[in-house]
């Protein structure tokens, strides 16, 4: 059974101050420049359902996304994850996650999210947890 996600009033939004440990925890040691997925968990996970979107039929989750110590992943959800190719702005599927800023964002049930990057040995862990109710 998948942790409930617990928002505490002191930090004033959905971070890992004082979390329990998920039960719903994938780690993995990326290869360079070689997009690797993840398809989020839909058994023994417990989400409200989504009211907003027009995806009321998605269960959504918490994917909390840490990095080693002085790496960045470029992260996508339902897209291959991809690095910035130039030095123009241009319109992208991933956002970077690096290990000073860990990211806890809401992922429908089933989907796939995909993790790219452009380091050598750079590990990431992404747990699941359940939607404050």
């Amino acid at each position: 059974m998948t942790q409930q996600f617990r928002t505490i009033q002191e930090t004033k939004g959905s971070n890992d101050f004082a979390q329990l440990l998920s039960d719903q925890i994938y780690n993995a040691t990326l290869a360079q420049n070689t997009a690797t997925s993840l398809t989020v968990p839909g058994g023994g996970i417990m989400g409200n359902i989504a009211s907003y979107g027009g995806n009321n039929d998605k269960n959504y989750v918490l994917a909390m996304i840490r990095v080693t110590f002085g790496d960045e992943v470029w992260v996508s959800v339902s897209a291959t994850a991809a690095a910035p190719a130039g030095s123009s702005f241009a319109k992208a599927t991933s956002e970077v996650v690096t290990s000073d800023d860990p990211r806890c964002i809401r992922v429908p049930v089933g989907s796939v999210m995909s993790f790219l990057t452009t380091g050598t040995t750079t590990s990431v862990s992404v747990s699941f947890y359940a939607l404050p109710s």
